[in-house]
């Protein structure tokens, strides 16, 4: 009988040799080369491509920059500013024309595409329960119906889904390897109270792209290009990662491939709010939503599927702390701090006050100028209208072979914040 048991066993497993389980192993790691082997949705570069125009940064920056990022896990880095690429870095391999994975930088495209149906009237309100469009779920449990829209572009709608991204039978990686996954995204539950708290989960972002479909009459692979892909001119063929060939559902959060550049191109629509070559492509005051303090203070930094820039300044001195606190609204979370923590906690490699060892002092965060889209292993597009720029940045963060040297991201962003 027992060896029975170990020959159904080992049945089992072989039968599920095709399974999200299996896939979820075998890229764990996300290798670019194994890119190709995710079916995909192309999409064809436009007749007439929109280029940014050349300028470029000093050499000391240049240089900086440079050693920063050669060897390390960064695959990709653009700097622009009024419309000119200042700084335009590829490491490895990767060229300009490299199809680069997005992961949930998606969710902002996916989320834009909301937006356009809504200006288009194909979603009447952002406050429209989501059952309004997907039916199937208040059927499963009537408490569906207290979930809007808003609430899931915000990741605050109570949904329960696991959003472990290196556990294999985690809810996300089901999504992102398994097969009918709007099957799948229908079978949900509710955890709490939609708003209560923010929560991010990759489901809500693929009910989005369910809700444009459905609200639109449209793949959301067709309503993409009709409304960004072609209004944005793109450079370069793109794909779009898919669930299975019989649905060809995309996985609405993430698994988006596009050159440094045409992902550039969402920034440029963005920071020019929501304008492309005179031509209005999303409302601006969509644009004006997500960048607007107040509205990302009151979602925890995160607006319709976007993350707030943030900042941190360190105070000695409590008086100055609570003066500069009372007059920012901007922010967010004030905690008393030792240098130690300050090192290795937040890597703050040169704290802009002088901190004495075994001193308390005041770290002060808070919500600046500017978004960014943001993915799982180091891909970000930011946006800053105060300077006019985008910086895209692209990695895999996942290679333990290739780190990023001292300084990181908070380094880049002194560097450019210097000069910009």
């Amino acid at each position: 009988m027992k060896y029975i048991k170990i020959i159904l066993l080992f049945i089992s497993l072989g039968s599920l040799s095709s399974c999200y389980f299996f896939k979820a192993m075998k890229y764990k790691k996300y290798p670019l080369e194994k890119l190709d082997e995710f079916a995909s949705v192309p999409f064809q570069p436009s007749e007439q491509p929109f280029r940014f125009k050349h300028g470029s940064v000093s050499p000391a920056l240049k240089n900086e920059l440079d050693s920063l990022l050669k060897g390390s896990n960064r695959y990709a880095m653009l700097v622009i500013q009024n419309d000119s690429i200042l700084y335009e870095f590829y490491n490895h391999k990767i060229a300009d024309t490299t199809l680069l994975p997005s992961f949930s930088v998606a969710k902002s495209y996916v989320s834009t595409m909301i937006a356009i149906a809504l200006e288009e009237g194909k979603i009447k309100s952002l406050n429209e329960p989501i059952t309004n469009y997907l039916p199937e779920l208040r059927k499963r449990d009537s408490r569906f119906s207290d979930i809007t829209i808003q609430h899931v572009l915000d990741m605050r709608s109570g949904i329960k889904s696991s959003e472990n991204y290196f556990n294999p039978m985690s809810d996300v990686l089901r999504l992102g390897f398994g097969k009918n996954i709007n099957k799948k995204s229908l079978r949900i539950s509710i955890e709490k109270e939609p708003n209560q708290f923010f929560e991010y989960k990759s489901i809500n972002t693929q009910l989005l792209g369910m809700i444009v479909e459905r609200s639109t009459g449209m793949k959301l692979q067709d309503y993409f290009v009709e409304k960004i892909q072609k209004p944005l001119q793109f450079e370069h063929p793109s794909t779009w990662i898919y669930d299975d060939a019989k649905h060809k559902t995309l996985r609405a959060f993430c698994c988006m491939n596009l050159t440094a550049k045409d992902y550039a191109k969402f920034g440029r629509l963005i920071l020019n709010k929501g304008k492309w070559q005179g031509k209005q492509i999303v409302s601006e005051k969509w644009v004006e939503s997500i960048l607007s303090i107040e509205n990302r203070k009151a979602t925890d930094g995160y607006k319709n599927q976007w993350w707030s820039n943030i900042s941190q300044k360190i105070f000695n001195d409590s008086i100055a702390m609570q003066k500069y606190v009372l007059n920012n609204p901007a922010v967010y979370g004030v905690e008393k701090i030792s240098l130690e923590k300050v090192l290795i906690n937040y890597k703050i490699s040169k704290p802009s006050d002088k901190i004495e060892n075994g001193k308390k002092s005041w770290l002060v965060s808070y919500y600046k100028d500017g978004i960014h889209a943001q993915g799982l292993i180091g891909q970000y597009i930011y946006i800053s209208p105060e300077k006019n720029s985008i910086v895209v940045i692209l990695s895999n963060t996942l290679n333990p072979n290739l780190p990023l040297k001292s300084g990181g991201l908070s380094r880049i962003e002194k560097l450019l914040e210097s000069e910009l």
